[in-house]
């Protein structure tokens, strides 16, 4: 077939910025459903677990119409590497919310620490910061300014759960070391700090991508 016709025959352009502002509503939803399994108490993390698990399912849907989207559009307002890139750490985001979310349940965990705490929050705020991105993507140009705000605001959020990540392994140690804590317990909970701490870089992983976009286009 020739390249004119198979061109003809593709779809020439979608609209990533809707998919992109769809996929982040989950993500966002998916932090605040976190947030609230560590502040609600006991009687909600049974219920904060089926709703991340059923928002985990709408995203892998989205995610799924953007790499759909991506093989078949042959003219694509963004890198089709990038458009993929930005998808999957943002898929990868949800992912991890709800593998927290399950260890939260499978260990019974019923106390959370002020670090813990601050890390959930942190992910909220990284989602809202990678929300309020997704629309400026259609107007890159102009809005080049405003995305990199963003997304260095992400970066000094992700520094700062670093430091709190830090803090509350330091503090689960000493709770070890006084016998305060049990083995189990304490690889249990640090577990449940290491997938904090990763969906918060995550976060900046997906707000990279977005500077190497806009790197591409102003």
């Amino acid at each position: 077939m020739p390249l004119n016709l198979f061109a003809a025959l593709m779809p020439h352009e979608e609209s990533f910025t809707r998919l992109f502002c769809e996929q982040s509503k989950t993500v966002v939803a998916a932090a605040e459903a976190l947030h609230r399994v560590m502040i609600e108490g006991d009687g909600a993390i049974e219920r904060r677990v089926g709703e991340i698990s059923a928002i985990e399912v709408e995203a892998d849907a989205v995610a799924r119409k953007i790499f759909i989207a991506a093989n078949r559009t042959f003219s694509a307002p963004l890198d089709r590497e990038d458009i993929l890139g930005l998808a999957r750490d943002m898929d990868d985001i949800v992912d991890l919310i709800e593998e927290a979310a399950k260890g939260i349940r499978r260990y019974e965990m019923r106390a959370f620490s002020e670090e813990m705490i601050a890390l959930a929050d942190a992910a909220v705020r990284c989602t809202g910061l990678l929300r309020e991105a997704m629309p400026l993507l259609d107007a890159i140009t102009r809005e080049h300014r405003t995305l990199l705000e963003l997304c260095e605001r992400i970066g000094r959020t992700e520094d700062d759960a670093d430091q709190r990540f830090d803090a509350g392994l330091n503090a689960l140690r000493a709770r070890l070391r006084e016998g305060a804590l049990d083995a189990i317990g304490y690889i249990d909970r640090k577990e449940i700090y290491e997938y904090l701490e990763e969906i918060v870089d995550r976060c900046d992983d997906a707000a990279n991508a977005i500077e190497t976009i806009v790197a591409k286009h102003v």
